[in-house]
C-alpha cells in the first residue's frame, strides 16, 4: 500500500494509527489566473496559467491502549507538526517508487475524542510547491560538444514540466547556445569556459537563478536566455537539444534534476 512519512526522521504517520483519509494526493492543484479581455472584443485572449499552492488532507484514527499513551501519541504529533519551517513529506508508492515534496502544518491539528483511547484527526499539508518529484535524479546524459551543432536529448519521465533544471558546463566551452527544440527555449552563456572549469546554472533555494564557477566565481551575467520566464524549461518525454558551441573540441554538457509529478 502506499505509505507516508513526513519530517527530518522519516516518521511514519501510520505509526499514530489507522490513515483513513488521504484521497486528494491523487488529485492536482489548480491553477491560478485569468486569461487577458480585450476591449470591444468577444471573449479573450488565452493567457497559460502557473500552479498554485497544494493542500493534502490527511485523517488518523488514533487508538492507543490507555489514556495516557494517547495523550503521548498527540505529544509525539504536537512535535513533529510543531516546527515552523518546511519539511519533507515522503510517499512511497503502490509500485515502491518514492517521490517527496516540501510541505508544512500550517493550519494546525482537529481532534475528535471518541473515548479516553480512542481520537480521530484531521489536519492539512501545504505543500508551496505544487508537485512531487522523485528521490533520484535523472540518469547521466552528459555529452561531449564535439561537434558544432550537437544533438542532445533530455527526457523527462515525469508528468509535469521541469522549470528550474541545473545545467553544468564543463570546458573547453565558447559562446555555448541550447536550444530546445520540444518548446523553442534558448539558454545562452557568452565567453570563454577554459578546461577544465566548470560552470553550474540552476536555481537557488529563493528562487534565483544563479551561474557559478567551480571556484565559486558568480557568472550569472554571462547568462540569457528566450523563449520562457525560466531559463530553461524541459517538457515531459523526450527534449532534443542543439547545442552550438565556437569551440567544439572535448567539453562537455550535463543537464540534472529530480523528475516532477503534478
Amino acid at each position: 500500500m502506499t505509505t507516508w512519512t513526513y519530517g527530518a526522521d522519516d516518521y511514519n504517520l501510520a505509526t499514530f494509527g489507522k490513515v483513513t483519509l488521504i484521497d486528494d494526493y491523487l488529485g492536482m492543484s489548480r491553477k491560478r489566473g485569468s486569461n487577458q479581455i480585450i476591449p470591444y472584443q468577444h471573449g479573450t485572449v488565452f493567457v497559460p496559467k502557473y500552479y498554485d499552492e497544494r493542500t493534502l488532507v490527511f485523517g488518523i484514527a488514533v487508538i492507543a491502549e490507555s489514556a495516557e499513551l494517547l495523550e503521548t501519541t498527540f505529544d509525539t504529533m504536537h512535535a513533529l507538526f510543531a516546527l515552523r519551517t518546511e519539511q519533507t513529506l515522503t510517499q512511497t508508492r503502490e509500485d515502491t517508487t518514492v517521490r517527496t515534496a516540501q510541505a508544512s502544518v500550517s493550519g494546525g491539528i482537529d481532534v475528535e475524542r471518541v473515548s479516553d483511547k480512542i481520537a480521530r484527526v484531521t489536519f492539512e499539508f501545504l505543500m508551496s510547491k505544487p508537485y512531487f518529484v522523485l528521490n533520484e535524479v535523472i540518469a547521466d546524459n552528459t555529452i561531449t560538444i564535439n561537434t558544432n551543432p550537437k544533438a542532445m536529448t533530455v527526457t523527462n519521465p515525469g508528468t509535469f514540466e521541469e522549470r528550474n533544471p541545473t545545467t553544468i558546463l564543463t570546458g573547453p566551452l565558447e559562446n555555448t547556445v541550447m536550444t530546445n527544440s520540444k518548446n523553442g527555449n534558448v539558454l545562452t552563456y557568452t565567453g570563454i569556459i577554459a578546461s577544465p572549469r566548470v560552470v553550474t546554472i540552476s536555481t537557488n533555494s529563493s528562487g534565483e537563478y544563479i551561474a557559478v564557477t567551480d571556484l565559486g566565481v558568480n557568472v550569472i551575467g554571462n547568462i540569457t536566455h528566450s523563449g520562457s520566464a525560466a531559463l530553461m524549461v524541459i517538457d515531459v518525454g523526450d527534449n532534443v537539444f542543439s547545442i552550438a558551441d565556437d569551440e567544439a573540441t572535448t567539453g562537455t554538457v550535463k543537464v540534472t534534476f529530480s523528475a516532477p509529478f503534478i
